[in-house]
């Protein structure tokens, strides 16, 4: 490989590194900023280096067929204290602001939709559940009331035929204790068996 393209590869390398501390800056501002558990934050780290070495062996195939010498760690290197010596602090600084302005957008509209949609809809929601109550209520007052008015004439014919019926009754009477005492024997034998073991 002549230098030319020696040079390029470490000049690619030292780019590498710079992203690879943008990203991770970006990445810790970001965690920090939105309360990611702490549980989860070694899944997050192990996520960050898989894609950074993805990110760097893809590049170096396209600069010098994937070869890693030591100018490739060289360039890294280089790339990323250069990063954390000038840009860090400036890049830590901006995007905390960038995630403080998009945490307050977010908040705006959340309390936005909130207040023009949800508060809306829960106040009709609820208006309706009383106004079904409402209807339910009236309508089962009606449908006995109606009853009632239904009923009245049989319940006056019923109290008339009531004591016509008197002689049927007093026939009809042995009949229905005998099955009374009937069915009270049978329950005492059914209950006999049960308490044999």
């Amino acid at each position: 490989m002549n230098a030319a393209a020696q040079w390029m590869t470490i000049a690619s390398m030292m780019l590498c590194g710079l992203s690879m501390g943008l990203v991770f800056d970006v990445y810790r501002v970001a965690s920090h900023r939105f309360h990611v558990a702490r549980w989860l934050l070694p899944a997050l780290d192990v996520v960050y280096w898989a894609a950074a070495t993805l990110g760097v062996f893809s590049i170096l195939l396209g600069s010098n067929q994937g070869e890693v010498r030591m100018y490739v760690f060289l360039g890294l290197g280089i790339g990323v204290t250069g990063y954390f010596g000038l840009f860090s602090n400036w890049v830590v600084k901006l995007s905390g602001k960038i995630f403080d302005i998009l945490k307050a957008m977010f908040n705006f509209l959340w309390k936005l939709v909130n207040t023009i949609v949800l508060t809306p809809f829960l106040w009709v929601v609820r208006l309706l559940a009383k106004l079904l109550d409402i209807l339910f209520i009236i309508t089962a007052a009606l449908v006995l009331w109606i009853g009632k008015l239904l009923f009245k004439p049989f319940s006056a014919l019923g109290r008339r035929l009531w004591p016509k019926l008197l002689p049927i009754r007093r026939k009809i009477e042995p009949v229905a204790k005998a099955y009374i005492r009937l069915r009270e024997k049978a329950r005492q034998i059914r209950d006999l068996f049960k308490r044999k073991p």
